[in-house]
């Protein structure tokens, strides 16, 4: 009798101790965890509002033409992208869900792709490249924080 409970016991916490292990790590994104992800999100926000101004700056300026329709396509992408960081970061801090918070994630490196490509084909200026060279590190940051691909 008493080894059919031991057995019973050992077969009960081996279970249990699986079923923990299998469950999902609520409030991590990454290995950082909740700080960690709060401060990369927060990162990103500041870098884009930075980068957001300094491309305004570098489009005003005489040698920067990239034709009036692309420097207006290019500001609105800068735009969404500040907006998607925005949401992700709303998101984040409400309720700190990986799963709720990757969506905006995944439409703001949507746009540092698009952004990243008409950088990469038009002179910007120093202050922009260098601007959008940060940006795109700390995009690179969030994407592997929420296991997503990076910027080419």
């Amino acid at each position: 009798m008493s080894v059919n409970r031991n057995f019973v016991l050992c077969a009960l916490l081996l279970t249990l101790a699986c079923s923990l292990s299998a469950q999902p790590r609520r409030g991590r994104a990454g290995a950082g965890g909740v700080a960690e992800t709060t401060r990369i999100i927060s990162d990103c926000e500041r870098r884009t509002n930075t980068f957001k101004k300094t491309l305004d700056r570098a489009l005003g300026r005489d040698n920067v033409r990239l034709g009036q329709g692309r420097e207006d396509e290019l500001n609105r992408e800068a735009s969404r992208l500040e907006n998607q960081l925005d949401k992700a970061g709303d998101s984040w801090n409400r309720d700190h869900n990986p799963d709720s918070t990757r969506d905006h994630v995944r439409a703001a490196i949507a746009v540092g792709n698009d952004i990243d490509r008409a950088m990469r084909s038009n002179r910007m200026g120093p202050d922009a490249e260098r601007e959008w060279a940060a940006v795109r590190a700390e995009l690179n940051r969030l994407a592997q924080t929420f296991n997503l691909p990076r910027i080419r």
